[in-house]
């Protein structure tokens, strides 16, 4: 346990160690910064020998006048109306540094050249002389020895981004986002470089204006399939810059950097003169595609063969009121065609409008946003409003004191519906398996339709349209974010900061079930007709970052800086809920009108603190031999007291996470003067300790929890606790290479990796007498390698430019070690068996192989193969049963012959882009992909199991009825004795696909009027289509952020095909 009263008394011990230390990684860089327009002029007359050169347009070709030419520190110029400059410089090896207004800023190593030609492309353009940006400050990518990339944001008003985790994209080499869903704002899950956990979170840590951002969700939702997504209230348009660290150099940021670190910079004024920008776009979202499934003709035979397969004789079947008896007086009830997934789905409309207004004076500058959108999804009655504002300020409060504030808040309300595993109250499931011949609205005798919807059906199937209509799941969100940085000059090299900020999340849910419409559920002693339930979940963090740092440069040639400081986190959490079933009416839905004696209330509490101390450092010798150092020492309440990695500091354990990088600037060599195709060669490696403080609270613990019993209340163990229990080590190293050529017009960087985790937190069994099913332990190891590829190319004239992007992504996981040699874990999820064996991959699909169905019983009984029922019995399959393989050779299926029967990680990831500008016309293109991924289609399981009274896909039109019928779909056998539809290759599918994600013409229009300073007209398309053999809704899908539901399609809204006008214009 973490002692905070041990902290503070050994804190002086704690800041002398971090002093002492070595120190490690820079984020800070003097030649890196944006140097403005205005020409710097030395002290003093500089002497040296004169370099001459001119500065040209990369496209054009043309001079460019105005611009600054400058070696740091020495001298500087302007160049010409024509271009060119004269410019004295120490020696013939210096750097000198090209920049101007509406340009890209660039560095070029001399390497001996006395006459000299530079050619700038636009601002906009993706460089690896770009900056990455950091908590406070910047570094330029060129000068970074780790796996950093940098993505910048101009584009985002164009494609009007929902969230910043989808806005990435097919934007990073190694990151693969995959969508939640369809529903809006929901956001995705983001894997780097793979996973490294198999328990805890595999997310990256998001730093957003130099504080944590904690993006985790909340609690368990009462909406079945929700996650409450808290990027989704940072509008992209907000965000100048984001930077994402991938390998061991994030370990500055200690035990929660073991998925790398987002760093994510919100707009700030860089002008004094007052800026207006306002955007709005509206635009239609497009009814998903269906899955094909029977009519009512169809489903109907499929009854009855599906009722005489249960021993009902062909004459009862005839006579049931669902056949064709036009006599039966429910004969309208049941004698209809409707498409239940037009009862659920629509087209809808979605509305955006931002505003942004930046200015300042010589004491403040400030940038202000406000954003409003309304998004009408494409299941029927939900929707998503959101507002939004930011306020970001910097303040000069002396000559030597500056200040920072960063201000936030977002209000969103959203009303949704049941998805994924909650398939009674999911209307999309519903609408899958409801028998088609019914209709949503009651009908007499005579075929009059009543208004009133109709009940529960004969089969105990939900009315989707009940669900639609009378259901309600709303949230409500209410999240502030704010913080204010402190900067002091202790003097030339030397500067002292602290930021302190505080979070405070509020989530209300609401959530009625009717009883009319919906099937029951069966609780321990009732049976539950309607539903009601409410939640309020709260997260207040108080964050603080201190640091002291020094830079300078020795003779122009050595460049040195460091930093040391700690971090503090301290946050908590606290949920209320209460449920209760069978409201007297379906108009009564607040909790006080349901049941007493049915009622439930709860809720619980979270609590913890985390210190990050941290050093870091960096040396550079001329600009081409770059080390770099960190030092990061954590404590945390999660970790248990006896934590056997680390050291302790007044009994508290802490965590020892340093790294190391190293770059060599080839390109800055003088035996490389004379290859001018190449601008930039660079290589890099790092090697770093980074870590996983993902283990719970209080699970390091052991505590009791209340729990109902007869009627009665008590006390239970609700954990063992494990005073050993400490963070997950990942340790990671990387190999990386970076080259730009032709001027840049082609670029390439390429990563290899290899990433370790030790002391992974597993689950082990625990006796059952204990009254705990599990333990959670640091045990087993594991490993990933792989490669990142990220290049860029132009082609450009005059008129036209053309870019092209391609990202290549692909990883390969294994097992190293279980606990206490244990064979293999196995975990389930929707149906879907897991397994996780040493020397193999983990988190595998581990289930029955098939070939095909029997086409006769002689065929049946050539194999011999037979099953054991629950008392033991043999059964042998017969004509029209799956034909399971018999792994072990028994001639009994059972678990035994269960193998791996696919693999949820794709073999590669990437994306590739277009981006052409021609005089004012722009058109972005980008596509995703995924090959290789197996899914586990969960909606198809239950629509060809042909099993039971749920409709069925018109694949099931092909099921075996007759000897000697050759096919692949079995027969219809009511309760699936057999268990043809048990978890087998049957349902694994091939999930690999080719997105075009978006597509975005844009056009700048021409003004004559000084009023506006721009005008633009986009219209974006997203998700436009999908090449995929997956047979779902959609083959990108993520139910839940742990590795173990990955691959499973639970049946969640399909990602929405969008179009969207905008208009953007400037003041």
């Amino acid at each position: 346990m973490f002692k905070t009263t041990s902290f503070f008394k050994s804190l002086p011990v704690t800041l002398m160690f971090l002093i002492a230390s070595t120190a490690v990684f820079s984020q800070t860089d003097s030649v890196g910064k944006a140097v403005d327009s205005v020409t710097i002029v030395p002290k003093k007359k500089s002497t040296g020998p004169k370099l001459k050169g001119t500065v040209v347009d990369a496209a054009t070709g043309k001079g460019l006048s105005g611009l600054n030419v400058r070696v740091e520190g020495f001298s500087a110029a302007l160049t010409d109306e024509k271009g060119k400059f004269s410019l004295t410089v120490p020696d013939y090896n210096a750097i000198v540094t090209v920049s101007g207004a509406g340009f890209q800023e660039k560095e070029i190593p001399l390497r001996g050249m006395k006459d000299l030609v530079v050619r700038l492309h636009e601002e906009s353009f993706t460089s690896l002389y770009d900056e990455a940006s950091y908590a406070f400050d910047s570094k330029r990518l060129s000068y970074i020895a780790g796996a950093v990339n940098a993505v910048s944001t101009g584009g985002s008003w164009k494609l009007n981004a929902e969230t910043p985790d989808t806005y990435l994209q097919g934007r990073i080499p190694g990151l693969n986002v995959i969508r939640r869903s369809g529903t809006a704002g929901i956001g995705a899950n983001l894997f780097l470089r793979g996973f490294t956990s198999i328990n805890s979170t595999n997310q990256p840590l998001f730093v957003v204006d130099g504080m944590i951002y904690d993006s985790n969700n909340y609690g368990s939702s009462l909406i079945g399939g929700h996650v409450n997504n808290p990027l989704q209230y940072i509008d992209v348009k907000d965000i100048d810059n984001i930077t994402v660290v991938k390998d061991g150099t994030a370990s500055i940021y200690g035990t929660k950097s073991a998925n790398g670190v987002v760093f994510i910079n919100t707009n700030q004024a860089k002008e004094l003169a007052t800026k207006i920008d306002f955007s709005l776009y509206g635009g239609v979202n497009l009814e998903p595609k269906q899955l094909p499934l029977m009519n009512s003709n169809g489903y109907r035979l499929y009854l009855s063969d599906l009722l005489q397969s249960g021993g009902i004789p062909s004459s009862q079947v005839a006579a049931l009121p669902y056949m064709n008896d036009q006599l039966n007086p429910n004969y309208y009830t049941y004698h209809n065609n409707t498409n239940w997934q037009d009862q659920v789905f629509r087209t809808s409309y979605n509305q955006n409008y931002f505003l942004k207004i930046t200015g300042g004076d010589d004491i403040a500058k400030y940038a202000l946003s406000i954003g409003y959108i309304k998004n009408k999804g494409v299941i029927d009655s939900t929707d998503l409003i959101k507002y939004n504002t930011r306020f970001n300020a910097e303040f000069k409060l002396t000559s030597k004191l500056t200040a920072n504030a960063n201000l936030a808040f977002t209000y969103a309300e959203q009303n949704l519906r049941d998805q994924g595993l909650s398939t009674t109250t999911s209307p999309i499931f519903s609408a899958l398996v409801k028998a088609p011949f019914l209709r949503p609205n009651e009908v007499d005798a005579n075929n009059n339709v009543s208004p009133s919807l109709s009940d529960v059906d004969i089969f105990s199937v939900s009315n989707p349209r009940s669900l639609i209509n009378t259901a309600q799941s709303a949230t409500k969100n209410y999240r502030f974010f704010g913080s204010i940085n402190f900067n002091y000059k202790l003097g030339k090299n030397l500067n002292l900061s602290s930021l302190i900020g505080v979070t405070y999340d509020k989530q209300r849910e609401s959530y009625f079930i009717p009883r009319k419409g919906v099937s029951n559920d069966t609780l321990r002693n009732a049976i539950a007709d309607s539903r009601l339930a409410s939640q309020v979940q709260r997260v207040y963090n108080l964050y603080s970052d201190t640091r002291i740092s020094y830079q300078k440069t020795f003779n122009r040639l050595h460049n040195v800086s460091a930093t040391a400081g700690f971090r503090y986190t301290n946050s908590e959490s606290e949920s209320d809920y209460a449920r209760t079933y069978n409201s007297a009416t379906d108009q009564l839905i607040s909790i006080g009108n349901g049941s007493a004696a049915l009622r439930e209330l709860g809720g619980d509490i979270g609590k913890y603190r985390w210190l990050n101390n941290y050093l870091a450092a960096s040396y550079d010798f001329s600009r081409k031999y770059f080390l770099n150092l960190n030092l990061a020492v954590d404590g945390s309440s999660r970790f248990g007291t006896e934590a056997k990695d680390g050291f302790k500091i007044g009994g508290s354990p802490f965590a020892v996470l340093p790294s190391v990088s190293a770059a060599w600037l080839i390109s800055s060599e003088q035996f490389m003067s004379n290859m001018t195709a190449i601008d930039l060669l660079k290589v890099r490696a790092s090697y770093g300790l980074t870590g996983n403080d993902d283990i719970g609270n209080y699970t390091s613990r052991q505590y009791y929890v209340k729990q109902n019993l007869l009627g009665l209340s008590g006390l239970v163990r609700g954990n063992f606790g494990n005073p050993e229990l400490q963070w997950e080590k990942v340790a990671k190293a990387n190999l990386g290479i970076d080259a730009a050529f032709l001027n840049e017009n082609l670029s390439l960087s390429i990563d290899f990796y290899s990433n370790k985790t030790s002391k992974m937190l597993i689950y082990e069994p625990t006796e059952t007498v204990s009254g705990l099913a599990l333990v959670v332990a640091n045990s087993g190891s594991m490993r990933t390698n792989g490669v990142d590829i990220g290049l860029n190319s132009r082609i450009l004239n005059k008129s036209l430019k053309w870019d092209l992007g391609l990202t290549y992504n692909t990883y390969k996981n294994k097992v190293l070690s279980l606990p206490n040699d244990n064979g293999s874990l196995l975990n389930s999820y929707g149906g879907a068996t897991y397994i996780t064996q040493k020397g193999s991959a983990a988190n595998l699909f581990f289930g029955y192989k098939t070939s095909g169905v029997y086409s006769s019983n002689a065929d049946a009984a050539s194999t011999g193969y037979t099953i054991k029922t629950p008392v033991g019995n043999s059964v042998a399959f017969s004509g029209g049963d799956v034909r399971f393989a018999d792994v072990n050779g028994d001639k009994i299926i059972d678990d035994r012959d269960r193998v791996v029967i696919g693999n949820p990680n794709p073999d590669f990831t990437g994306s590739f882009s277009n981006k052409f500008v021609y005089k004012n016309w722009s058109l972005d293109a980008l596509f995703t992909f995924s090959y290789g991924n197996d899914l586990y289609n969960y909606t198809r399981s239950n629509l060809e199991s042909a099993s039971n009274y749920n409709n069925q896909s018109i694949a099931v039109l092909n099921r075996w009825k007759m000897e000697g019928q050759v096919t692949d779909i079995p027969k219809a056998t009511l309760n699936d004795p057999m268990g043809n539809a048990r978890f087998s290759d049957r349902w694994i599918e091939d999930g690999s696909y080719l997105r075009l994600r978006t597509l975005a013409l844009g056009y700048n229009i021409p003004l004559k009027t000084k009023a506006l300073k721009y005008a633009k007209v986009y219209v974006t398309g997203n998700n436009l289509f999908v090449i995929t053999k997956y047979l779902g809704y959609d083959p990108e899908f993520n139910a839940t952020g742990s590795i173990y539901t990955q691959g499973v399609d639970t049946t969640v809204e399909p990602l929405v095909r969008s179009f969207q006008l905008g208009v953007r214009i400037g003041l």
